[in-house]
């Protein structure tokens, strides 16, 4: 004989199972969690995705400080002095010794620098971070690097910091540097000439152009070294052929499409590699830098030399 099926009607217990007393209330408040194992998994891997990506893009900014850029710069300029036609001048900036860059790593950019056989050698500020001290054991490494003209530095910001911009300019002078300060040096071959002028860093000094170029002849050709690039645009009416500055660090950090995360006064219009004033259309060449700053880390910024080859523009032969 079969078993009759029992009706739901609604007096079992399993029906009364989520309604204590009889009311619609859910016996546990809260909603259930999704336990799906594969969005688990996904987020699982989402996370680790970033750590690692974290984890390599830091491991990469620690490491790219030691990747020194040589950017090769060819320069065709009006006026340029044609028996220096081909002139090699080799640029560096913002070294900021006693920030994580020593004696060892000056000794290795020495060693580049060398290699680029130059007739000028050109520092344009931030030998130091802050004190002068960690200067001292680089003073036999900054003397071994030679020029077929000389080799020639302006002061930066971070020379001033620590106070002890006085050591800091006997020890470039100690170490073969010419230190041009609102002042310039003539070069001749030949029966024609170049100045190198230099000026006074901008945030902490006294910059005056007028004073640099007082004495010179106007149709000589001048190279000027100044340690903000922004100043570029009161240099350009007192008649240089090209500025050289450095002090941006190209912004130290990078990052694609959207470039410098941050830039300090003075280099917020001319941050990296070449421009050109909106007047007078002077070439302002402004270098990433050596060393760092603040952090101990590039990305996507490396440090950099810079080799300027200079000649006379065809225009100006004609």
């Amino acid at each position: 004989m079969g078993k009759t099926p029992r009706s739901n009607n609604g007096n079992s217990p399993s029906s009364h199972l989520n309604r204590p007393n009889g009311s619609n209330e859910p016996l546990f408040p809260g909603e259930e969690k999704d336990h799906d194992p594969s969005r688990r998994m996904f987020q699982l891997r989402k996370n680790v995705m970033t750590l690692v990506a974290s984890v390599l893009t830091l491991g990469y900014a620690l490491w790219e400080p030691r990747r020194l850029q040589i950017n090769h710069i060819d320069l065709k300029l009006p006026s340029f002095p044609e028996t220096f036609d081909g002139l090699r001048v080799v640029h560096f900036s913002d070294v900021h010794l006693g920030f994580h860059t020593g004696q060892k790593e000056l000794s290795k950019l020495a060693s580049r620098i060398k290699d680029q056989q130059p007739d000028l050698i050109c520092f344009t500020g931030d030998i130091v971070e802050r004190q002068a001290e960690p200067m001292r054991e680089c003073v036999p490494v900054l003397a071994s690097m030679t020029a077929r003209y000389g080799k020639f530095a302006v002061m930066g910001n971070h020379d001033y910091r620590g106070r002890q911009q006085k050591e800091v300019q006997d020890m470039f002078r100690e170490a073969g540097f010419t230190l041009l300060s609102n002042q310039h040096v003539v070069i001749e071959q030949g029966r024609e000439k170049l100045a190198v002028a230099g000026l006074d860093d901008a945030l902490t000094g006294r910059p005056d152009p007028e004073e640099a170029v007082a004495g010179l002849n106007e149709c000589v050709w001048k190279l000027l070294l100044m340690h903000e690039p922004d100043y570029a645009d009161y240099a350009a009416p007192y008649g240089f052929g090209l500025q050289l500055s450095g002090h941006s660090h190209g912004g130290q950090v990078r990052f694609p499409w959207l470039g410098a995360m941050t830039t300090p006064r003075g280099s917020r219009k001319y941050i990296q590699g070449l421009h050109y004033t909106s007047k007078l259309q002077m070439p302002v060449y402004v270098n990433r830098g050596f060393g760092m700053t603040q952090l101990p880390i590039r990305f996507l910024c490396r440090p950099e030399l810079t080799v300027l080859h200079l000649s006379r523009d065809d225009v100006s032969k004609r």
